[in-house]
């Protein structure tokens, strides 16, 4: 039998940014330019910035905490060849990592 499992691995906050496209109800945007409307399940870089996608999040992995395995999976069947990361987990970091930059 195959679950998901949450797991944690180091990444790089910036690199994550850069590459990771935030999938919304009907469409996604880029976390690096914040172009809006990408097609989330065939947009292979984003069509503002060009950026290649390597990274996918939703905001419903936050907000529906019950569901979160069961859209993971539907995350993964529609794109298997990005790494899905926690929203809540990406979001935290970035603004502690913007906190930090500040008052630096």
């Amino acid at each position: 039998m195959r679950v998901f499992l949450r797991t944690f691995q180091e990444y790089d906050i910036e690199e994550v940014a850069k590459h990771l496209l935030i999938m919304g109800d009907l469409s996604g945007d880029c976390a690096s330019c914040r172009e809006l409307g990408i097609d989330t399940y065939t947009a292979k870089n984003c069509p503002h910035c060009g950026t290649p996608f390597k990274y996918l999040t939703s905001r419903r992995l936050e907000s529906q905490p019950g569901e979160r395995f069961q859209f993971a999976r539907r995350m993964r069947e529609k794109r298997p060849d990005l790494i899905i990361i926690d929203y809540t987990d990406y979001s935290k970091t970035l603004g502690q990592k913007k906190a930090r930059d500040f008052f630096g």
